[in-house]
């Protein structure tokens, strides 16, 4: 692509102007610059950069969906005795089958998802990239589920007054924002039947860590010794570190334990022992006004990173340790053969033509 078109282009996306004189930029170039010539060879450029942008929101949906591992359904003992008092009694459920992703959810994937990323265990030279990202709240979760959703072409699950579209929900609310501002956004409902991301629900969550209809008795999700298979108090150094790095269960699913506590959809509350079948605890957000999150951290000593421990948080907390993976409700058809519902979003809109002429004639002294 000619350097000079590249740039218009690129200030254009920007919204800024690079303060280069023409003398300056035809330095960079050699005699042979071909000038700028027709809208036509614009449209042809515009449309090799929609395809590089749609190709690269291609390969990190792919990538994500990629990593889904298949939990069967079936039916197991949630829950713990002799340990918290929140993890009793000791009850049956039974989960339907969904897909879960092998690894939390990595600073790489979120950032791709949605340009962002406040993690603060983050390095500029991009060596944690593969590490889960944190300081993630449950709405921040929630949203990057449904833009998730949209990118990869499933129907989205999470809705806020009615809308499945994130970009008409507003700002997310964080731990000074109104109690309007927050209840509205406690309001958001769940569509299990559709297609997309989503987060766990509780239950669903404990299955997938006691390996699901394997219906391992390992006191850590694939093992009796924790080191093995989490980034806890003792190993993380206090952070965190790539995922998937320690010894996976029988599923193929890493970190379930420890390296950073993982949000679930449920609102937190004891055990409803009626709800034996895909439970998910809807109670009046007045009683505690936390959602559920599971599998600590590596802050976290042993005791608290076991697969029946509970913990809970206001869903407007961003933590240093705080993250989430996501998971699929299952189709009759695999995941990689679901239909598509709701169109990927993306590509580069058309540039007007005088704002080419107009960036281009001024020589780049904006």
């Amino acid at each position: 692509m000619n350097f000079k078109k590249s740039i218009a282009l690129i200030s254009f996306f920007s919204g800024a102007f690079f303060a280069f004189s023409q003398s300056e930029l035809d330095l960079f170039i050699e005699d042979d610059f071909v000038s700028f010539s027709s809208p036509e060879e614009v449209s042809d450029e515009v449309s090799v950069l929609s395809e590089v942008s749609q190709s690269e929101s291609d390969k990190i949906s792919d990538e994500i969906l990629s990593k889904m591992v298949f939990a069967e359904g079936g039916t197991f003992k949630m829950g713990c005795a002799g340990q918290e008092k929140n993890e009793s009694p000791v009850h049956d459920v039974t989960v339907s089958s969904f897909w879960i992703s092998s690894t939390e959810v990595t600073q790489k994937e979120y950032e791709a998802v949605l340009g962002e990323n406040f993690s603060f265990n983050k390095k500029s030279d991009g060596l944690t990239s593969e590490n889960p990202v944190e300081e993630v709240s449950w709405y921040d979760a929630v949203v990057y589920c449904n833009r998730l959703s949209v990118l990869s072409g499933f129907e989205p699950v999470y809705s806020l007054n009615g809308s499945k579209d994130t970009s008409t929900w507003g700002s997310i609310p964080r731990i000074d924002s109104s109690d309007e501002e927050k209840a509205l956004w406690n309001s958001i409902e769940a569509d299990f039947a559709a297609d997309g991301y989503r987060l766990p629900t509780e239950a669903e969550w404990e299955y997938a860590a006691k390996e699901g209809s394997n219906l391992s008795e390992y006191v850590y999700s694939g093992s009796d010794d924790c080191s093995s298979v989490a980034w806890y108090s003792e190993n993380s150094g206090s952070s965190t570190q790539k995922a998937g790095s320690k010894k996976a269960n029988a599923l193929g699913l890493y970190d379930m334990n420890g390296n950073v506590w993982e949000w679930c959809f449920d609102w937190y509350d004891n055990y409803h022992y009626a709800e034996k079948l895909n439970p998910a605890i809807k109670t009046d957000v007045s009683l505690t006004g936390k959602r559920i999150r599971r599998g600590g951290s590596v802050l976290s000593e042993e005791v608290f990173v076991r697969n029946e421990n509970r913990a809970s948080s206001v869903p407007e907390l961003r933590g240093v340790d705080l993250g989430f993976r996501v998971v699929r409700s299952a189709k009759s058809e695999s995941a990689e053969g679901s239909g598509s519902e709701v169109s990927a979003a993306g590509g580069i809109p058309e540039i007007p033509e005088e704002i080419i002429e107009e960036t281009l004639s001024a020589g780049f002294d904006k």
